[in-house]
């Protein structure tokens, strides 16, 4: 089995609302889609610009473009493609993502098997959560009710920008939706250390369950001592980008446990390599996503189903958009769960793909 074509295509979704977090805004989601063929067996993946891995649209396309190159008309050994390319393309995890959740759609679909399936997973449905994005209290709880409403049991309200108003609301957003929901919170890094623990101090009678990256993705002492100083857990998001760092925040214990993006660890295979991490030092940890489309997604969905010591999942993107060009991935009882299609469990609809299809130059 070999790569015979690759087919690159950026594209653009309108958000249904403007989606602020502590490190910005934005109003659309921009995705560059992978498409890999292998005789008549077709496998999708994404790779999404962001300010975490300080990758663009025109970035991933152009690293894209360089990593066809290297395996057009390869014979597909997903580990070692990843590995060549990650040390080829070191500054290009969302655009490696791309390609190597492409080539696991691809494999599974040739083994007539889910991706999960691949490492003895279970489709059990995960759980999801639905993010509250930085607004006004009024609007923080008008949302958290609409999503218990629509279903989801577990919401996450992002933070970081005024320490006492987002302690009343996330005070109102578990008034509203009362002791049983679970309620995650996110700071995108924007608080000093101090602030941080004093937020930490305020939360613990709300019941949160935990705090991601109070702190600068690069302060790890100070993410230790915020640790190590709080009732709360602690999750390192933005810190963790790849199986060294999570490592490093192991065997540190600078953190009681990580988020997992697929962008920025370079897939489903960076994704898996945390999970072996982990999986020696008994940290749990949480599948994330930005602004992604269903594919990467579906593989996010996919990773949390082939281990344990996933136990949270943040797979909400695609909610946030006016549209989707995929099927195949369903939201039930606060969980998603994948279609009946091998590899991701979804399928392409080429209209849309072509609707929001962007016209953009490639610059190598």
């Amino acid at each position: 089995m070999k790569i015979d074509d690759i087919q690159i295509i950026p594209i653009s979704i309108d958000r249904s609302e403007v989606f602020k977090i502590a490190t910005g805004a934005s109003l659309a989601a921009e995705n560059v889609l992978v498409r890999v063929k292998s005789g008549d067996i077709v496998g999708w993946g994404n790779g999404t610009p962001n300010s975490v891995t300080g990758e663009t649209t025109e970035s991933i396309l152009s690293a894209l473009v360089r990593m066809k190159e290297h395996v057009l008309d390869r014979k597909i050994v997903i580990e070692d493609i990843w590995d060549e390319l990650s040390a080829a393309f070191p500054r290009d995890p969302s655009a490696l993502a791309g390609l190597d959740i492409a080539l696991y759609d691809l494999y599974g679909r040739s083994e007539g098997k889910k991706v999960h399936k691949l490492f003895n997973g279970d489709n059990n449905g995960v759980l999801t959560d639905r993010t509250i994005g930085i607004m006004s209290y009024e609007e923080s709880v008008e949302h958290a009710a609409e999503y218990i409403e629509q279903g989801f049991k577990a919401l996450k309200i992002k933070i970081g920008l005024d320490l006492i108003q987002d302690i009343k609301r996330i005070q109102g957003v578990r008034e509203t939706v009362g002791p049983d929901i679970a309620i995650w919170v996110d700071a995108n890094q924007g608080y000093g250390v101090e602030e941080a623990i004093t937020l930490c101090d305020k939360l613990v009678e709300y019941d949160i369950e935990f705090i991601e990256q109070p702190v600068k993705e690069d302060d790890l002492r100070g993410l230790k001592k915020v640790t190590d100083a709080s009732d709360i857990p602690i999750m390192a998001d933005e810190t963790i980008k790849d199986h060294m760092m999570a490592e490093k925040i192991c065997t540190e214990e600078l953190a009681d446990m990580v988020n997992i993006k697929l962008m920025k660890c370079g897939g489903f295979t960076g994704g898996r390599k945390i999970v072996d991490v982990i999986d020696n030092y008994g940290v749990d940890a949480m599948v994330g996503c930005m602004g992604e489309v269903i594919p990467s997604i579906a593989a996010g969905t996919n990773l949390a189903l082939s281990s344990r010591r996933i136990k949270y999942a943040d797979l909400d993107s695609h909610f946030m958009l006016s549209d989707n060009a995929f099927t195949g991935l369903e939201f039930k009882d606060g969980k998603l769960w994948l279609g009946d299609t091998p590899g991701l469990g979804i399928e392409a609809i080429m209209d849309k793909i072509e609707k929001y299809k962007m016209d953009l130059e490639v610059a190598i």
